[in-house]
């Protein structure tokens, strides 16, 4: 191959976002692009000449080597020029999903093999996030009372839920592909196919939108009255159809009672009207006292409770948490100390502030007790157990840097005692639910993790930020944090290792600071601007080891060194 065609090669393999790969028979890497050093972490030189099982999971090993020895013996080439979907490993030891085509050639009478590898951890996890909405859309439609259906731009059905077939009596299996007709009276089907052909075609949506009342068939030969709302969307170019429908003899029939009772009741029209001027005050006094109530409920176990997704009744259930303690130091000794009119205005204020924080970040406000405030997310509403960590810290930072606010607006206040506050955050199982009587009940959560939420507040620093393992390793790509000592909790048999929270990620990032320190045996030089994202990451872990090691024993705070 001539000069310049191996450098425009070259030059197209160091540009490449794939990662490209050449191994000889012998398993033998002898290419391997930049791309490549950025997937696995492995740098050309660490791996040209080494073994492709380095970035082969262990468990996998033996497959390749035996299907090498099979095609460099004239065997099956399934694989070859196949995208396959596999598991690499990278250099932290980590495993991450790949796609793989694989090309093969012969030169110099030996066996050469070629890959062209693409990173789809973003697809699969997109893919399994579409799976679990899919799912949960299905359950939805499954649940509800009112009949689901949607339909191609042909007009066939594809989708037929539990509601559909108690309402028009057609299980799904008998009408899934036929046309919608089977559920439209037959003086209504011709304005129907003109319908859908009009709005396949781009032309006027008349009903689109709107909710309209029509007549449906019966499997039996009957109609019904129903309620529709009708919607269109595209997939892939592909126009679809959502039908809600709602079966409403039960109103049409009370309507009509109702028109039959108002003609007799012509002349208790003044009655009549002021008894629905007095419904329509006590609805106001409803409303009144459900907005005052709703001052004692969390603003999500409202919300489900007067959405009716929720019901007033004793029950409880096992689920993963970010529980979050606060607490204000010193705060019984100030209760001596300053004037209780003073002291209820501030803590109201510090209350309040910290409150609009943790609703803004999704939190769920368990109680307050006292100074102390109790908040945990993942139920009733959850994104997602790391999500929901990764929220649940970022209301802790956000808190911390409006206390800094807060501190000048106490010493207006009278009080001169400095706002600190500890934090602790835990993340694990935890029973959450209505607890209490049948006249009484509470809305919060128990357990051990918990438990570890608080004495992880308890052990915390003065504007500290102390975090379990179990959250750290979910926020740890997103929050910087430095090990801190273990502590022994009661009920759990080990000591649990804690971390301190540092800040952001993105925030320091942001902040681009050159950082330089030298002392006898300490030499540090940062200079962030230099750093791209793998480089941090590996900077941050070899600092963590670093302070981990820089922890004072005990006895050395006596030493005259």
């Amino acid at each position: 191959m001539e000069s310049n065609e191996r450098d425009l090669l070259q030059a197209i393999a160091d540009t490449t976002t794939d990662a490209l790969i050449a191994i000889n028979q012998e398993g033998k890497v002898i290419e391997w692009n930049r791309a490549a050093e950025r997937i696995f972490g492995f740098s050309a030189k660490e791996m040209l000449g080494s073994s492709l099982n380095m970035v082969i999971p262990e468990r996998y090993r033996t497959a390749h080597d035996t299907g090498l020895e099979r095609v460099n013996g004239g065997g099956d080439r399934h694989v070859i020029g196949q995208a396959v979907r596999l598991a690499g490993k990278r250099k932290d030891g980590s495993e991450f999903p790949l796609e793989l085509t694989v090309s093969a050639w012969q030169q110099d009478g030996r066996n050469f093999y070629g890959g062209i590898i693409r990173d789809v951890s973003d697809r699969v996890r997109m893919e399994e996030e579409l799976k679990s909405s899919e799912e949960r859309v299905r359950s939805i439609m499954e649940a509800a009372n009112d009949a689901i259906i949607l339909a191609d731009a042909t007009g066939c059905i594809v989708s037929w839920n539990a509601a559909a077939a108690r309402i028009f009596g057609h299980a799904a299996e008998n009408v899934i592909g036929q046309p919608l007709t089977v559920v439209i009276p037959e003086k209504f089907r011709s304005a129907h196919d003109e319908g859908i052909r009009r709005v396949a075609s781009g032309g006027a949506r008349h009903v689109i939108g709107d909710t309209v009342e029509l007549s449906g068939l019966h499997s039996n030969g009957s109609l019904i009255p129903v309620e529709l709302s009708l919607s269109t969307w595209e997939i892939g170019g592909e126009r679809f159809f959502g039908g809600i429908i709602r079966d409403i003899s039960e109103r049409k029939q009370n309507e009509e009672r109702l028109r039959k009772q108002q003609k007799q009741l012509k002349s208790r029209a003044r009655s009549l009207k002021r008894l629905n001027e007095e419904v329509r005050t006590k609805n106001e006094q409803l409303q009144a006292l459900s907005n005052k109530l709703a001052k004692y409920l969390s603003r999500q176990v409202y919300k489900n409770i007067f959405e009716g997704k929720s019901d007033v009744r004793i029950e409880s259930y096992r689920k993963k948490l970010t529980i979050f303690f606060s607490d204000i130091q010193g705060f019984t000794e100030l209760t001596d100390r300053v004037e209780s009119e003073v002291l209820t205005g501030a803590l109201n204020k510090y209350l309040n502030e910290m409150s609009k924080i943790a609703l803004d970040h999704g939190g769920t406000i368990d109680k307050y007790i006292g100074d102390a405030i109790m908040i945990f997310f993942g139920d009733p509403e959850t994104l997602g157990e790391q999500e929901d960590a990764i929220a649940c810290v970022k209301m802790a930072i956000e808190m911390r840097k409006k206390l800094i606010e807060m501190r000048r607006e106490w010493d207006v206040l009278g009080v001169s005692t400095p706002l600190r506050v500890r934090m602790g955050i835990n993340t694990g199982f935890c029973t959450v639910g209505n607890f209490g009587s049948e006249e009484r009940l509470d809305y919060t959560i128990v357990g051990g993790a918990v438990n570890l939420a608080s004495r992880l507040e308890s052990a915390a620093d003065a504007d500290g930020i102390l975090i379990s393992s179990d959250t750290f390793s979910l926020v740890k790509d997103e929050v910087v944090c430095k090990p801190e000592r273990e502590i022994t909790v009661k009920g759990i048999a080990y000591p649990v290792k804690t971390y301190s929270v540092v800040d952001l990620i993105e925030t320091l990032q942001k902040e681009k600071e050159h950082i330089e320190a030298r002392l006898k045996g300490f030499n540090l030089k940062i200079d962030f601007d230099k750093l791209n994202y793998t480089d941090k990451l590996y900077a941050r872990e070899m600092l963590l080891k670093a302070m981990a090691k820089l922890e004072p024993a005990p006895d050395e705070a006596d030493s005259p060194d």
